[in-house]
């Protein structure tokens, strides 16, 4: 693959020494025959650690450094909210959630892939490990977007489909987003739903 993102390919490469040392370290706790229990963990977990952030770091330098395509479909989203539901919400409950980079750079993943399964661990690889990839994906779909699961060799797998969004997930959103909101009470909060069209 071709370097899209020279600063974190940069990143990776200052990171790869200390990576290195760590699976050494990993490599003799675990064939130290003497090695307690205890030691080959704190080996582990460091090695755990110095691997999450430089093949985050490597996978990132494959990717551009802002995901255009994660942007437009935001506006697509923002457009299609305003020209539905302005004048029955108010404006401030119009806006697109789930902009965070860790769900831009779930969707530039996916997307680099579209249409073909990419292993959940590749996916946790982007955002250092994270234990909340599933979360980000959910939220993903909650956009309106065709992500499917399945499974590959025992190991879960997500499939982007296209780009079209899912209109009705658009109103859901919205009533999302009124029903977190404090600043309106329960009633209204009804009463705005059941105008929303």
């Amino acid at each position: 693959m071709a370097i899209e993102n020279q600063g974190a390919f940069e990143a990776w490469g200052r990171l790869k020494p200390d990576t290195e040392f760590a699976v050494k370290a990993l490599s003799s706790a675990l064939e130290e025959s003497e090695a307690s229990p205890d030691a080959i963990l704190d080996s582990y977990l460091f090695a755990k650690r110095a691997l999450a952030q430089s093949m985050q770091s490597l996978l990132r330098s494959q990717l551009p450094p802002t995901c255009v395509e994660f942007h437009e479909l935001r506006v697509r989203i923002q457009d299609e909210m305003h020209l539905r539901f302005s004048g029955h919400v108010p404006e401030r409950y119009l806006k697109v959630p789930y902009g965070t980079k860790a769900n831009e750079r779930l969707f530039a993943v996916l997307h680099r892939e579209i249409g073909s399964p990419v292993d959940n661990a590749r996916l946790r690889t982007i955002n250092g490990d994270d234990i909340h990839t599933e979360r980000r994906i959910r939220e993903l779909r909650e956009l309106g977007l065709d992500i499917t699961t399945t499974t590959e060799d025992g190991r879960r797998h997500y499939i982007l489909g296209s780009l079209e969004i899912d209109s009705a997930k658009i109103r859901e959103l919205v009533v999302k987003t009124l029903g977190k909101t404090k600043a309106v009470s329960k009633e209204e909060k009804n009463e705005i739903i059941a105008r929303l069209p």
